[in-house]
């Protein structure tokens, strides 16, 4: 799928039928805090993206990738 595309009929009924189910929070998709939830938002609206990747995240916040380890 291309970003821009319209969805497709089957994307549409499986969207439809997720509808109203419960969020379910595990260890591969722990809940997410709200200074997380406003920093993505800012990297949306910074990048013009939904793709956030490694790189943004480490120009944007390189105190979180400094080794605290070292020497």
């Amino acid at each position: 799928m291309k970003v821009g595309e319209p969805l497709t009929a089957e994307e549409k009924a499986e969207i439809a039928a997720l509808k109203g189910r419960p969020i379910v929070f595990d260890e591969d998709c722990p809940p997410m805090s709200k200074e997380k939830h406003e920093e993505i938002r800012y990297l949306i609206r910074k990048y013009k993206t939904r793709y956030i990747t490694l790189e943004m995240w480490k120009k944007e916040f390189p105190e979180r990738f400094k080794n605290k380890n070292v020497g």
